[in-house]
Formats: C-alpha cells, sequence, structure tokens
C-alpha cells in the first residue's frame, strides 16, 4: 500500500501539535500530502445572544481562530509538504470519515489525550470510534508523550 495521501486531525488544542509533527514528519519522510483537518461541532457556536453573541458570530469566531492555528501549524511544520487546510462545521466522527473518502486519505493521522488507553481525543471516544468506522489505517498519537526528534 502506498500512502500518499494523509488526513492529520487535529482540535485546535496545543496538545494535538505531537500528532500534527508526526504527521508531517511521515508525510515528509514518504513524500506524502496532507490535509490539515479541524471538525467544528455546531454546538460549540452557540453564542450567547444575551451578551450580543449570535451563533453566526460565534461560529465565525471559531472558524477563523481555528483556521489561524491550521496555518501556523503548516507554517511550522510543513517544509516540503504540500498540504490542504480544511475547517468544517458537522458531527467529528461522521465529517471525518466523509473527508477521508472524498479527499482520498490514504492514512489518518490523530491524537488521543491518553487518559485511558484511547479515551479521548477532542470530546467522548472519538479516537477509538474512528479506529473502528474509518476505511483507512488509523496512526494514533498519545498526547502524554514526549514529543517526536523533528526531521526537518
Amino acid at each position: 500500500m502506498k500512502i500518499e495521501k494523509i488526513l492529520i486531525v487535529t482540535d485546535n488544542s496545543i496538545p494535538s501539535i505531537r500528532a500534527v509533527q508526526y504527521g508531517y514528519n511521515l508525510a515528509r519522510d514518504i513524500g506524502a500530502k496532507v490535509m490539515l483537518l479541524s471538525v467544528i461541532e455546531p454546538e460549540s457556536a452557540a453564542g450567547n445572544p444575551d451578551a450580543g453573541i449570535f451563533p453566526d458570530d460565534a461560529l465565525l469566531a471559531i472558524k477563523t481562530k481555528t483556521t489561524d492555528f491550521l496555518q501556523q501549524m503548516e507554517k511550522e511544520y510543513a517544509s516540503l509538504v504540500d498540504t490542504k487546510i480544511q475547517v468544517p462545521v458537522g458531527e467529528i466522527l461522521t465529517t471525518i470519515i466523509k473527508t477521508i473518502g472524498d479527499w482520498g486519505a490514504s492514512l489518518v493521522v490523530a491524537g488521543t489525550h491518553g487518559r485511558t488507553g484511547l479515551s479521548k481525543l477532542f470530546s467522548g471516544n472519538i479516537a477509538e470510534s474512528l479506529i473502528h468506522h474509518s476505511p483507512v489505517p488509523v496512526f494514533v498519537v498519545p498526547m502524554d508523550k514526549p514529543a517526536p526528534p523533528l526531521n526537518g
């Protein structure tokens, strides 16, 4: 199996940088393209109309912050790696699985917070569910381990 496209799933958190580092190191080593994906769940953009923050404004702010984070990850780690960035809104697992198929990913790199095995990626049991439902292999990076050495 030739790995040509690596989907790196990140949740816009500092600990998820390890998954980004591993994914880019692997992509660079094997000459693969990368898509950085961070899914925004609709309920996270509920806003607070009483405070003058409406759902559309809250969603725009979250998308902007998330896109900025992904662009920073690309700038810091993508040296010589062709990269796409996606920040869709939707249910996390469903959106990841759809993106795998739509983009034609060969491998998914995701992180887990390592609380009890593969217990927490973003929220809930997403990493474990992703392993069971992904049509392609999933490389899980535990967030409580030391960061990998950088190859470039």
